[in-house]
């Protein structure tokens, strides 16, 4: 990523976090649905409103990495499988969490289930699912 496409903001598959949330639920629901769409970009380490690049510290940069990959394998089903990796912009590090668009969608948040549980992204957000989505997808919610 670089300056200038951080400079573009949020959009439907970018999504800027400055910090690991302690709930993962807080970024879960961009993973879910980056999963069922087209796939898309969560970077840690800048700021949402302002872009501005805050980064991580060394001692923190892969016990971070790690929490994100477990993360993401205990809160999703089916099972997502993104592509964590550091870039550095502007001296500072930041994390990059890519996402694909998955084949096995609905994707959803094992806590929430099938029912409340999948996300989509609109423009620079991420919003529940309806059912006119989950029909005009050919997704199915399966008992």
């Amino acid at each position: 990523m670089t300056v200038e496409e951080i400079l573009e903001g949020e959009s439907t598959n970018v999504e800027f976090k400055e910090r690991l949330p302690e709930k993962g639920m807080k970024y879960m629901k961009s993973v879910v649905a980056f999963a069922n769409g087209t796939g898309g970009k969560i970077i840690f380490g800048i700021t949402d409103k302002t872009r501005e690049v805050v980064g991580f510290g060394k001692e923190d940069v892969f016990r971070t990495m790690d929490t994100i990959a477990n993360a993401v394998s205990d809160s999703c089903e089916p099972a997502i499988i993104p592509d964590i990796t550091l870039q550095t912009i502007d001296d500072k590090t930041v994390i990059v969490v890519e996402v694909s668009g998955g084949r096995q969608r609905p994707y959803y948040i094992k806590a929430l289930g099938r029912e409340g549980g999948v996300y989509v992204r609109v423009a620079g957000t991420t919003r529940l699912a309806g059912r006119m989505f989950m029909k005009s997808h050919r997704m199915r919610f399966v008992s």
